[in-house]
């Protein structure tokens, strides 16, 4: 039996996809893009090709998030020795720590480790205590230290009849249609942006802390073919209905005309033109919302972090045409190298008329199967600036 999530909140859901964009460590980004994959409907297998676990591990973790939520998440990493401080005041470090420092005459609005042990001693809660010792007690405790941060709740009144459309659409089993998802990343500006790496201990590769923005920004526009499970994008000078309805043609036209395709996309109003709307209506396109404040129901959302740390990680790019290479370059790995290749007789095939080959000069780090791929009309991540 395919072991699929227990249903989530709309919170819940914006929390996962603000962890696969922002996830603090690698460990936290993989499990987090396995939640959230399986809540959008996709099997352990497709999910296990996705982050490169087996699907037995990806089972397993959709089990602990549905017994344990996200605390399961975060490695559980094990302290070793016994422990020196009884439960009791376990329970009364937690209660200083969620406590407001002013309001116990303090001189300062927030907890520090080293503030919170003085103050523990100062209360006589323990005689001494380390630091790291709090910090596992804080931390067995399901408490972290936070910025403040702020929420958005979906007020959609179709909330649950989109999620269910969605549902619908993602998990069809037999002669399933062509389901796309599309969504935006951007702006993005040449900056140089970090990362992390393996280097001689005290020597880590260093990049310019001064930059001048003088090329101004990009958008990058992605699609998701949600059942053959590929990746497909392309930058623009600037966003809008505009540019967007030049996009959704694009990759609308590598389809049949005679198949109806359906397009998974958020409730930005630069989307939902009167163009847009029109052209859909006059060419077999089916327009898919997902609900208001609740964009973790497209299931573009758990790529796109994925694709921005292959992308932008630890780059100081000095012109946009290396930015095009590597965004070339790294769907075409994430396309090839996560085992989603198809064959040409395996796609829904190309024949809406409009020729996407603007591809100029090669680029020998890709494959001859790649550009195959792409002449059937499957790989067209190209950028094309307007």
């Amino acid at each position: 039996m395919v072991r699929r999530v227990r249903t989530i909140s709309n919170e819940e859901g914006q929390k996962l996809a603000r962890l696969c964009r922002h996830p603090s460590d690698a460990i936290e980004l993989h499990r987090a893009m396995v939640i959230l994959s399986s809540a959008q409907g996709f099997t352990p297998p497709y999910i296990a090709r996705l982050v490169g676990y087996s699907p037995d591990w990806v089972r397993i973790l959709i089990r602990e998030f549905n017994l344990h939520g996200f605390k399961m998440l975060k490695p559980n990493w094990k302290a070793g020795g016994n422990w020196k401080v009884t439960q009791e005041q376990k329970d009364q470090l937690v209660a200083l720590a969620t406590s407001r420092p002013r309001d116990l005459g303090l001189p300062y609005s927030q907890w520090s480790l080293a503030r919170l042990r003085d103050e523990a001693r100062n209360q006589r809660i323990v005689d001494s205590i380390s630091l790291e010792w709090l910090r596992i007690v804080l931390d067995e405790a399901d408490m972290s230290h936070q910025s403040i941060k702020t929420w958005k709740q979906s007020k959609d009144p179709q909330f649950e009849e989109k999620r269910r459309r969605i549902d619908r659409l993602t998990h069809k089993k037999h002669n399933p249609p062509i389901v796309l998802s599309m969504d935006e990343i951007g702006p993005i500006s040449l900056q140089p942006h970090g990362g992390q790496g393996w280097f001689r201990s005290g020597h880590p590769e260093r990049i310019p802390s001064t930059y001048k923005r003088l090329k101004g920004t990009r958008y990058l526009y992605l699609t998701l073919n949600v059942y053959h499970q590929r990746l497909s994008g392309r930058l623009y000078r600037h966003k809008g209905g505009e540019p967007w309805l030049d996009y959704v043609q694009r990759e609308v036209e590598k389809y049949p005309k005679d198949q109806r395709v359906y397009l998974i996309q958020d409730n930005l109003s630069a989307l939902w033109t009167p163009e847009v709307r029109e052209w859909a209506r006059n060419n077999r396109m089916t327009l898919v919302a997902s609900a208001t404040q609740a964009s973790w129901m497209n299931p573009m959302e758990s790529h796109e972090g994925d694709l921005q740390k292959l992308v932008l990680s630890k780059s100081n790019f000095g012109s946009w045409t290396e930015v095009r290479r590597e965004i070339r370059r790294a769907i075409a790995y994430r396309n090839r190298g996560k085992g989603y290749a198809r064959s040409g007789s395996e796609t829904h095939g190309c024949g809406r008329g409009r020729s996407t080959d603007e591809l100029s000069g090669s680029d020998t780090s890709i494959t001859a199967n790649y550009f195959t791929r792409r002449a059937n009309g499957y790989l067209d991540i190209v950028p094309r600036i307007k």
